[in-house]
């Protein structure tokens, strides 16, 4: 437990805490089996006021003497207790003003910590947790990532005292590790987010300034972005985001003899996270499931369930008005209660961005779900395909001498100062491959818009992505590129020439973008000027031998040239995937016919090979092998020999995953990015227990949440390093949280393709799938279509990256999977998941039945 941020004003809080351990804790051995508030059995009780006190910096209390006064009046009470039905462990912190004046608490926070540990050694003591910060109703959950994904909630034991106000990343020196902290008054945490900050990150550090000189210019936050041309700037001064935290924040005052009470209440959901709700319906808390979810357009009108908490009736449900630059409504209008016990509220939406809905009870509590408008979700796709083939499009005619015109190019949404536009195309980057056209940051970019296509295709973007193969996937621009001319993916052509040799064809290179490096194996330093067979200025190379917030990959011409990174292929394999879909199922023209696009598809998936680990979107391999083998039995002997070929492959990818416990490696022992093919595959050969697994699994931290940004949104760790631009947590030791990241619309697929098997199992995996789907939409500007690679889900931030980085492969899965769905739920009846249904009256025989009109 600790107090107070570093607010600022003439009189800044005094911040206490228990973290340094600076003195004991005093048992108070007659506490233990006295009764405890609400009927239950104090297990152990001790007095942690010297602990607290001890923490505080002596200048700090020599200074003010009214903060030294509170603290020398404050007497903190820690108690563990059983619950009164003996299903729960109740944690207590009794805060009593022992002092002759008035204190008053700016903060409280009780410490959450996971077990991260180190997987894939140890992974089944792995634990994670996410938050709803509800207020009143908020919780946290925790589960364990594999094996029985145990679920333990924690909610307020007293609703009134003990609200989840805010969800704080402990930024203060926890010795390695991260922990967030349940908040429950949170006025100065609050008052420093409104600036982008928290303490004791204040002010950029002098350190970082001096190692890069640019930062040291004004800085409007603490935080460097990876461009290394200027501090993050202050992004909270709308008044949105940060300045707008979950929950109005608020302070504690306590009167001298006073006593206030925080307790929360721990139990142990009976069966994993698909129990989860029933769970908090037994320790008293409100209920909330949302359809089609969280996120909403005005053309598709929304339903939230709420389950009130024993004993109470839902009295209003109403919105918030809008805030700074958001102008989302929701009107609100109650239905009758369902036998299920579920009051349905009716919701429309208008205007656009964030707005909270707020649900009274008849017991004096409210409920908070957390929303965001978007425009139909039509014209966000739209929007987005006219920004990737007209606006991040780099033209044919571009004289790049890398060669990586006619493609799209990663995109700054973010305002530049020295023009007060769009940063826009990022042709320079000390990360290679981000502006490479390969991996993830990279080759996100013309993924997407080849996901676009073969989902939606127009005449003009599928001609964008032609030209993107037929110039620099898979062809050259003597005319505007330097020698040695190249593209991306190596050509039968340069085998035939002599440039390449048999082993290499097909294989596609880490980056089209790289450095002149002159060190031992290719080290710095890295020319500014020459790439060594032309010139270049590169405005990031004085950060090659620099890395901060995240790898720096100055890439030389050797190591751009490599092949051997299988995580490279799929991207490259949807341009080709696609453009088979628009020459054989569309009239619209094409460069080449069907079958050369799908055989260049086959070829390329091939160089997957039999690999142990999942690749993300790896799916298209699964989509183009249907492809092949449909071909093939309609007589094209080639591609049905490749199909097979294939097939093969995938197959002792799948039968080594069967028998392998835990399978989630990629580039590092344990991520959450190969899930996808993991089950995608065991599913495909029939190996549904395989499967299942993972898909459990994959609910660990795919969560359900009535907060939009974590309703199906993942989790992100260390992406910001590698493909984002704003550093938030830099020098902290805290990992820059990110949702609604390209892992989200993943880890989608194996959801809802499971859930699409399994429906008998309730649509639970459905809700968190829809979470993710409408998230990643979220993620695109509508008024320009410009992207963002995840949403900053930390208190001090809130706001989304400019960079477009590799959101391309969330969009992948969205556009792969969105669907509409009619369904009958056991306790909530007919529902319509991206769609309006209206009943229609039955024919001569007199049954009945539903039209569908698809909404968003």
């Amino acid at each position: 437990g600790g107090g107070g941020g570093g607010g600022g004003g003439a009189t800044p809080w005094l911040a206490l805490s228990t973290i340094a351990l600076a003195a004991p804790a005093t048992p108070l051995v007659a506490a233990a089996g006295a009764p405890a508030p609400g009927g239950g059995t104090v297990l152990a009780a001790q007095e942690v006021s010297a602990m607290l006190k001890a923490s505080a910096p002596a200048d700090a209390l020599s200074l003010n003497s009214a903060n030294s006064a509170a603290a020398a009046g404050l007497r903190v009470v820690r108690s563990y207790e059983r619950s009164a039905d003996g299903a729960a462990l109740v944690l207590r912190f009794n805060l009593t003003n022992g002092g002759r004046s008035p204190v008053e608490v700016g903060a409280v926070g009780l410490a959450m910590p996971e077990s991260p540990g180190h997987p894939p050694a140890g992974i089944e003591s792995v634990v994670w947790n996410d938050a709803h910060v509800g207020g009143a109703h908020g919780w946290v959950e925790f589960v364990r990532v594999v094996g029985d994904e145990a679920t333990l909630l924690v909610t307020p034991a007293d609703r009134i005292s003990s609200p989840l106000e805010a969800w704080r990343p402990m930024m203060e020196d926890l010795g390695g590790g991260d922990a967030y902290e349940w908040v429950v008054a949170s006025a100065a945490w609050a008052a420093e987010w409104a600036n982008n900050t928290q303490w004791p990150h204040l002010a950029m550090s002098d350190s970082l300034k001096q190692q890069y000189p640019p930062f040291a210019t004004d800085p409007e936050t603490p935080w460097p972005t990876t461009d290394g041309k200027r501090a993050m700037p202050r992004l909270a001064a709308s008044g949105g985001g940060a300045a707008r935290p979950w929950v109005d924040p608020t302070t504690l005052l306590l009167r001298p003899g006073e006593t206030s009470s925080i307790a929360l209440r721990l139990q142990l959901a009976e069966a994993g996270p698909r129990t989860r709700d029933a769970a908090l319906a037994k320790m008293g808390s409100a209920v909330l499931r949302a359809v089609p979810g969280y996120v909403l357009s005005p053309h598709l009108p929304g339903t939230l369930f709420v389950r009130p908490p024993a004993g109470a009736s839902v009295s209003t449900a109403r919105a918030d008005p809008p805030s700074g630059a958001d102008t989302a409504t929701l009107d609100a209008t109650l239905r009758a209660p369902l036998p299920s016990g579920f009051v349905p509220v009716r919701l429309t939406a208008a205007g656009y961005g964030e707005v909270r809905l707020r649900v009274a009870f008849s017991d004096g509590s409210e409920a908070l779900a957390h929303y965001y408008v978007l425009p139909p979700f039509e014209r966000q796709v739209a929007a987005l395909g006219a920004h990737l083939a007209d606006v991040a499009w780099l033209p044919r005619e571009y004289p790049d001498p890398f060669g990586r015109s006619a493609s799209v190019m990663p995109w700054d949404r973010s305002i530049c100062p020295y023009s007060g536009e769009p940063c826009g195309h990022v042709l320079n980057d000390a990360r290679a491959y981000d502006a490479g056209l390969s991996d993830d940051a990279g080759g996100g970019n013309p993924l997407c818009l080849a996901a676009k296509v073969r989902a939606a295709p127009t005449a003009h973007e599928a001609s964008r992505v032609d030209e993107y193969i037929r110039w620099t996937l898979y062809g050259v621009k003597p005319d505007t590129a330097s020698p040695p001319l190249k593209s991306l993916q190596i050509r039968e052509e340069e085998v035939a020439a002599g440039e390449a040799d048999a082993e290499s064809v097909d294989g596609v290179r880490m980056t089209m973008f790289y450095y002149n490096c002159s060190g031992p194996k290719g080290a710095p330093p890295c020319s500014d000027a020459s790439s060594g067979h032309f010139a270049w200025r590169y405005s990031e190379a004085d950060k090659c031998h620099k890395p901060f917030g995240g790898p720096t990959w100055c890439m030389t011409e050797t190591m751009a040239n490599a092949t051997y990174r299988g995580f490279n292929y799929p991207h490259q394999i949807s341009s080709y995937w696609a453009m088979y879909h628009v020459a054989r199922h569309t009239t619209l023209p094409t460069v080449r016919d069907w079958h050369w696009y799908l055989y260049r598809a086959g070829k390329t998936a091939l160089k997957l090979g039999t690999s142990n680990v999942g690749f993300m979107d790896g799916t298209v391999a699964r989509e183009v092998l249907a492809a092949l083998l449909l071909e093939g039995e309609a007589g094209n002997t080639t591609l049905a020999a490749i199909g097979a070929q294939l097939r093969g492959q995938m197959q002792r990818r799948q039968q080594r995953w069967a028998v392998t416990p835990h399978p989630y490696g990629s580039e590092f022992g344990f991520d959450t990015t190969g899930q996808e093919e993991v089950v995608v595959w065991n599913l495909y050969f029939g190996n549904e227990t395989a499967a299942k697994l993972t898909v459990d699994h994959v609910l660990s931290y795919m969560r359900s949440s009535p907060t939009w940004p974590y309703h199906g949104g993942a989790r992100s760790w260390g992406d910001v390093g590698n493909n984002g631009k704003y550093l938030a947590t830099f020098g902290t030791g805290v990992q820059d949280r990110g949702q609604m990241h390209y892992r989200a619309g993943l880890n989608m697929i194996p959801l809802i393709e499971w859930y699409r098997r399994h429906p008998e199992e309730g649509a639970f995996l459905l809700e968190v799938a829809m979470g993710a789907m409408a998230g990643q939409l979220v993620n695109i500007d509508p008024a320009t279509g410009a992207t963002s690679m995840m949403y900053h889900a930390s208190p001090h931030m809130r706001a989304f990256d400019p960079h477009s980085g590799d959101y391309g492969l969330g969009f992948f899965g969205n556009a792969l999977e969105t669907g509409a769905y009619y369904v009958v739920d056991a306790a909530l009846g007919p529902l319509c998941f991206l769609c309006v249904a209206t009943p229609q009256e039955g024919g001569g025989g007199g049954g009945g039945g539903v039209a569908m009109q698809e909404g968003g």
